[in-house]
């Protein structure tokens, strides 16, 4: 029995001093390594084995002019249509082959058959058989479409701009526009401009069959403090809109903006649905909603024309905002649109930002598309 006790003590020393020897042994490797790890680190980085105090700002990247942003956003436009025209139109005298390569670059711009038509007619007339230098050849296209643009152009209104708070009446903006064109981001980029010049702006999320879009929606409303009324999935569009306006002649809003639910044109009881929202507007406003923005992809090509027309016979469309003039587009078709169904481009976007989102200038657009001096 003794035996055994003297056995046991000797096992329990054994391991107190296994425990209290490996404890020392990770103390030092321990302080070894973070010393060499620092060491490695700051010889690597090329400093003394030592953490700054302090340690300089990085320096903040200068804000880029918009029509810079512009101009990259219409590059692809600007290179490869009107471009590939100056090399193909001055230069030399006119034959009948530079103005069919004239007519299809014209049509990969989608510019539409009519524009073009009309634009190479007179073209045709101006130069004859006479020589065109390149100046002179970006001057008559901006000129031709300066002149079929400016009237339709002038329609835009100034309230969807600039915040008069000595106009008291509330404005009530409808935006439509299919999945995928940047609406709801638009809604709050627009709704943001608006409150930071001291307007009272209040949101609908009429899009109630996406719950993300609402989601969306309420980020960017949380961002500008802008109030924003929402209902449960699933529930009326219609009934979300009225509320909306009610809240805000309440409130006493200087804006209402409801965005609506992405819907492809060719669906007739989707589009009827809108037609729904408007009528129960105008059941506390007759007048309502005094606005109706159509945002389209610029991507879109030809197809926004189509868009555009069902969208117009629809509701009424009053102005347009072209997104996505990011380099990607070739932009053609947002003269054909305003040119064919006289409504005015009262916004144009080239990216993500709320910088990005500008009132659109006739003058700037086609500097930017033909890449002319200022």
């Amino acid at each position: 029995m003794e035996f055994l006790n003297t056995n046991a003590a000797n096992n329990l020393g054994i391991i107190a001093l296994t425990i209290v020897g490996g404890a020392i042994f990770y103390f030092f490797m321990r302080k070894y390594y973070t010393r060499s790890d620092k060491s490695e680190r700051a010889e690597l980085q090329g400093l003394k084995d030592e953490t700054p105090k302090t340690f300089e700002p990085l320096p903040q990247p200068d804000e880029i002019p918009w029509f810079e942003r512009l101009q990259k956003g219409l590059g692809r436009s600007s290179s490869e249509i009107w471009g590939k025209l100056e090399k193909i139109l001055t230069g030399s005298t006119l034959t009948d082959d530079a103005i069919e390569q004239m007519e299809e670059l014209l049509y990969a711009a989608d510019l539409g058959p009519l524009m073009v038509t009309e634009l190479v007619m007179e073209f045709q007339e101006k130069v004859k058989d006479g020589v065109l230098k390149p100046y002179e050849f970006k001057l008559f296209f901006r000129d031709f479409l300066h002149k079929r643009l400016k009237n339709i152009q002038e329609k835009a209104n100034p309230d969807l701009y600039t915040f008069d708070p000595n106009n008291k009446k509330l404005k009530v903006i409808m935006v439509v526009g299919v999945n995928g064109a940047g609406k709801t981001t638009t809604i709050g980029k627009l709704a943001t401009k608006l409150q930071s010049q001291g307007a009272k702006v209040i949101v609908g999320a009429c899009d109630t069959f996406r719950a993300a879009a609402v989601d969306q929606l309420q980020v960017w409303c949380d961002r500008a403090k802008v109030e924003m009324v929402r209902a449960k999935e699933g529930a009326a569009p219609s009934g979300v809109a009225y509320e909306t306006l009610a809240q805000a002649m309440k409130s006493g809003a200087d804006y209402c903006i409801l965005d609506t639910a992405g819907r492809l044109h060719t669906k007739e009881n989707l589009m009827e649905e809108l037609s729904k929202s408007k009528r129960v507007l105008a059941k506390l406003d007759p007048t309502a909603p005094h606005e109706t923005l159509l945002v389209i992809d610029a991507i879109t090509g030809q197809n926004a024309i189509r868009q555009a027309d069902e969208f117009n016979k629809t509701l009424g469309v009053t102005g347009l905002i072209f997104t996505k003039c990011d380099g990607s587009s070739k932009a053609g078709s947002a003269i054909s649109i305003v040119t064919e169904l006289k409504i005015p481009i009262v916004y144009i976007g080239v990216g993500e930002s709320v910088e990005d989102l500008n009132i659109f200038n006739l003058n700037e657009y086609l500097r930017a598309l033909l890449n002319l001096p200022t």
